[in-house]
């Protein structure tokens, strides 16, 4: 029980190192393809050639580090656990995201209205600019400005449990490697 809980905590820190960092210095780097600037959305192209792929990167080298660290004994179980718990954690998030939203909606209609500014919906360039006025630099208040589509964070959970079980089962050599470890006991035991 203790090799399974220290490869979950394991992988899952391996996992934070990999993708908090890089999710912070790659839409930087990245500059306008990030997002688009008038409505805020996430690009599909950022998505599919640099958040997926670097989301799956991390979570296969999670994967494996828990299978490492529970030992052959544990090791399916510590992947699943560690898939279940990033998918947990990535759909919590999505629901604070929604929260977030809503209350922000609100208040920045309130802070509109009081500044007699009129509100157009989407209008990303509006907010920038007022993040820019209270003191953020145009990175991080373009950063805090993005929208990412409902679709993506829906399914950038699964991704992440799809790499982590993808990264434990490196480890067994993948279903090939399972039915050739079966198919060897299989053997042993008949000619016992």
């Amino acid at each position: 029980m203790a090799r399974l809980l220290i490869g979950i905590v394991a992988g899952y820190l391996v996992w934070t190192l990999i993708s908090f960092p890089l999710g912070e210095v790659v839409p930087v780097m990245i500059g306008e393809r990030h997002a688009d600037p008038q409505t805020g959305l996430v690009s599909n192209w950022y998505i599919f050639v640099v958040q997926w792929p670097l989301t799956l990167m991390a979570s296969v080298v999670a994967g494996l580090v828990t299978g490492l660290f529970a030992g052959r004994a544990v090791r399916t179980q510590a992947v699943q656990g560690l898939a279940m718990v990033l998918i947990a954690i990535g759909l919590f998030s999505m629901v604070l995201t929604f929260v977030a939203k809503n209350e922000g909606d609100t208040q920045s209609a309130t802070l509109g209205e009081a500044a007699g500014l009129a509100i157009v919906e989407g209008e990303i360039l509006g907010e920038v600019a007022r993040s820019e006025a209270a003191g953020e630099t145009p990175e991080v208040a373009l950063e805090t400005a993005v929208i990412q589509p409902i679709w993506n964070l829906l399914s950038l959970p699964l991704v992440a449990g799809l790499g982590v079980i993808l990264g434990g089962g490196l480890l067994s050599g993948g279903p090939a490697g399972r039915e050739h470890a079966k198919l060897r006991s299989e053997s042993s035991d008949s000619s016992d």
